[in-house]
């Protein structure tokens, strides 16, 4: 690591179609342009219903298992299908953190396979560290002595998101963006920064949540506040 959006190249997309209503079917995003002229988009609305107007609409089922793209951040060249045994090797991990930290467990993977494609050892140029990719001051701060061991980077990771949707009331595009960037630029943009990589990483997280939800085959899970009910 180094969740409306600013730019609408975000989620720019031969599959996606510009529609007047949601389709209960498809994964909807909406968008509303401020009064300083800057376009936010999102998959949760917030504020005033009627300032946010339907953006695109992407088919559910378009994202193929093995065809997800390596995103910023993650390790390594190729792409990792979904359901790969390397993709599951710490589901016990997930689950228990995405339980205690009451997050979507297709969320925890997503933001786990776009940081490193599940490689525990993995170092990033700037010094994040482990599966979900932690710089060694955040480590500290969220009690985590050991970034490369599979579990404490997990809970870790898992408590870091946690705390992010607390303080942007569960967008999960707010989320994901302060996962990338930090939540001071998140705050300073009121949305999503614009910066290439972290518009980029947004975008690999949200395709690849939507896919392990599908694998799952679950509903859309949502982020809330915490502590709170079971979200997924």
């Amino acid at each position: 690591m180094s969740v409306g959006l600013a730019v609408a190249a975000l989620l720019a997309s031969p599959a996606s179609v510009d529609a007047g209503k949601p389709n209960p079917n498809s994964n909807n995003y909406f968008k509303y342009t401020d009064e300083d002229g800057v376009l936010h988009i999102t998959n949760r609305p917030r504020g005033k219903n009627g300032d946010w107007k339907l953006y695109k609409s992407i088919a559910a089922n378009r994202t193929n298992l093995a065809e997800i793209s390596r995103g910023p951040g993650s390790a390594g060249s190729t792409n990792l299908a979904l359901d790969s045994e390397k993709a599951h090797r710490y589901d016990a991990y997930i689950r228990g953190a995405a339980r205690r930290y009451q997050l979507p467990e297709s969320f925890v993977r997503a933001v786990i396979h776009t940081e490193s494609r599940y490689n525990p050892n993995a170092v990033s140029r700037a010094g994040a560290m482990g599966l979900m990719q932690l710089m060694p001051g955040t480590a500290k701060f969220l009690g985590v002595p050991q970034p490369f061991d599979p579990r404490q980077n997990i809970y870790g990771g898992c408590k870091l998101l946690r705390l992010l949707a607390n303080r942007f009331n569960g967008d999960m595009v707010l989320v994901a963006a302060g996962y990338n960037a930090g939540a001071g630029a998140v705050v300073k943009y009121d949305g999503v920064p614009p910066y290439v990589e972290t518009r980029a990483y947004v975008k690999g997280v949200l395709r690849r949540y939507y896919a392990y939800e599908r694998q799952a085959q679950l509903g859309g899970g949502e982020l809330r506040r915490g502590p709170a009910r079971n979200i997924l």
